[in-house]
């Protein structure tokens, strides 16, 4: 059995109960709650036009990230094609930094040492 989500109708709290005709307990209020076949029937009215709801929206975010992510990539490749024009080993550009930063910060010879020879 499928679980649904209701409002207790004194209390207004959220409860869950099983997707069958019963009598039903409100753990926040202990007040019985009774569901009936019609109120069933009602219930999965409810549900199908949320999820067709549900879906639509799906479909929109679905398209809204594959358009975000195509912009990016065509950016992202038209940025390479410009760079790669330029500098053909521009994707080196981060080592070859990290590269003269290591060499200025390598140590250099001390003064008094060039008098010693």
């Amino acid at each position: 059995m499928r679980k649904i989500i209701i409002t207790c109708p004194k209390c207004k709290e959220k409860m869950r109960i099983m997707d069958k005709v019963a009598k039903y307990r409100c753990p926040s209020c202990k007040e019985v709650y009774k569901f009936s076949s019609y109120k069933r029937v009602i219930q999965k009215i409810i549900n199908f036009f949320k999820g067709i709801v549900q879906t639509f929206i799906d479909i929109k975010s679905n398209f809204i990230t594959k358009y975000k992510n195509t912009k990016a990539t065509y950016n992202y490749m038209k940025q390479m094609k410009t760079n790669m024009k330029n500098n053909p080993n521009w994707s080196n550009y981060h080592a070859e930094q990290a590269e003269e930063k290591k060499m200025k910060t390598a140590q250099k010879p001390k003064f008094w040492e060039k008098f010693k020879k």
